[in-house]
This record gives structure tokens, C-alpha cells and sequence, in this order.
């Protein structure tokens, strides 16, 4: 079985950069569902190549990952030369600079439906370690995951934690395909249209960046298990991976 960790301490300090949160109104957006997480698309691929001229957007960020560290410091670093070159920053940036907490804040965002089983199973899953039960594995795929969960239920946190990052961080490298291909559509538009020329309109419902995972963002943190770890710390620090 795995740790009981329910009377586990964990340290968590005040950070001032978190306070206030997001600087633009998270109900506002306007989320599309994206439940086949299909492989991109011939001129999506011909797009990873292309460089964005301007800087991203917050608020298309947090759409990827809803933790705001992650979306300052993609903005910061912006713009990239090729998605390639973006999303290894930011696979650098999750696995080597982000504090724990900010995982957390990612893993909060996801919301789940499925049948009674599989979510009698998450519910226990989410009172054992804390946080959302994360798989990249297609949601359709409801059999596999049960089992997947069941098995995972299993481990030690610090072993489900590093699992979950992973997981969570290849849903954040097909949602940040799907922006970058969308940006430059929009960008092509944008130049088609000063020129005067007539531009179709190609924005479809499956224009997607986000799946089901960012419908509500809702904190997990105060209604968590007490973790083992000083969540303003690093992965490594903590004794992940």
C-alpha cells in the first residue's frame, strides 16, 4: 500500500509574486472542449517552424498551464523562435525552476467527468495525495484509466508526484501545439488583412488549445492531505526525481 501521509507536515511560506493571482478575469474566457487531443494537423507541423513576431499572452498561457509563474515567465522569455525552441523552455522551466506549488496550482485546474467507478476512484485518489488525479492517456480510454488510477493509488507521494508532473506536462506540450498553431493563423489573418486581401475564415471548433482541464479552476491546496514537501521549493530540493 502506499504511505499514509494524512499526519505528513509540509512548509508553506508566503509568496508575494502569487498574491492577486491572475491579472485578467479567468471566467471570461471563452474555453472550447478539446476531448480527442488529435495530432496536429499538416499545416499545424509546417507552423512549428515559424517564429511569432510578438511576445504571448497571459492569458492565452494560462490556458496550457494554469499556474502564474509558468505564464510570467513564458512571457517573459518570449517570443521564441519555433515551438520547438518554446517548448523546451518550458519544459526547463517546469522541471527545473518552478517550486512545487505551481504544480499544484496546475494540477487544481483539471476537472473530471466520468462513470461512477473510475470517480469513486479519483475522489479517493484526490484524499490520499491531495491533488487531481492527472493521465495523458485519452479520456475516451475510461477502462485504461481506471486502471492506470487504481495502480497509481498504490505509490509513495513523492513517486506520484514526479509521475503526475510528467503526465501533466504532456498535456501542456499538446496544448501549447495547439496555441502556437492557432497564433500564427491569427497572425497570417492579421497580415492578409492589412494587405487587403480576403481572408477565410479557418478558426474551427477544433482550433483548441485547452481540454476539459481548464473549465474551473478550483484550489485544491487548503483542503489537501498535509504533503512532505516545502512547496516553494524545487522538485530536487524536495527529494523528486
Amino acid at each position: 500500500m502506499g504511505e499514509d501521509i494524512g499526519q505528513c507536515q509540509f512548509k508553506l511560506s508566503p509568496q508575494p509574486i502569487l498574491i492577486g493571482l491572475a491579472e485578467f478575469d479567468v471566467e471570461g474566457l471563452s474555453l472550447r472542449q478539446d476531448d480527442d487531443l488529435e495530432e496536429p494537423t499538416t499545416d499545424a507541423i509546417d507552423n512549428c517552424e515559424e517564429e511569432l513576431p510578438g511576445k504571448l499572452e497571459e492569458r492565452d498561457l494560462f490556458l496550457v498551464a494554469s499556474s502564474i509563474l509558468f505564464c510570467k515567465a513564458m512571457v517573459e522569455a518570449s517570443p521564441f523562435s519555433s515551438l520547438e525552441h518554446a517548448t523546451s523552455f518550458a519544459r526547463d522551466l517546469w522541471f527545473n525552476t518552478l517550486p512545487i506549488q505551481s504544480w499544484l496550482d496546475t494540477f487544481s485546474a483539471h476537472r473530471h467527468i466520468g462513470d461512477a467507478e473510475l470517480e469513486q476512484f479519483r475522489r479517493k485518489y484526490r484524499r490520499k495525495f491531495g491533488f487531481m488525479f492527472i493521465t495523458s492517456t485519452d479520456k475516451k480510454l475510461s477502462h485504461q484509466i481506471l486502471e492506470e488510477v487504481k495502480t497509481r493509488y498504490e505509490n509513495p507521494l513523492s513517486v506520484e508526484i514526479d509521475i503526475t508532473s510528467r503526465e501533466e506536462f504532456i498535456l501542456i506540450e499538446r496544448k501549447f501545439a495547439r496555441l502556437w498553431d492557432r497564433l500564427i493563423q491569427e497572425n497570417v489573418r492579421e497580415t492578409l488583412e492589412e494587405s487587403g486581401e480576403v481572408v477565410q475564415d479557418s478558426m474551427e471548433e477544433d482550433d483548441v488549445v485547452n481540454d476539459d482541464s481548464s473549465e474551473e479552476v478550483v484550489s485544491t491546496v487548503n483542503n489537501a492531505p498535509k504533503l512532505t514537501f516545502d512547496l516553494n521549493k524545487l522538485p530536487e530540493e524536495n527529494g523528486v526525481f
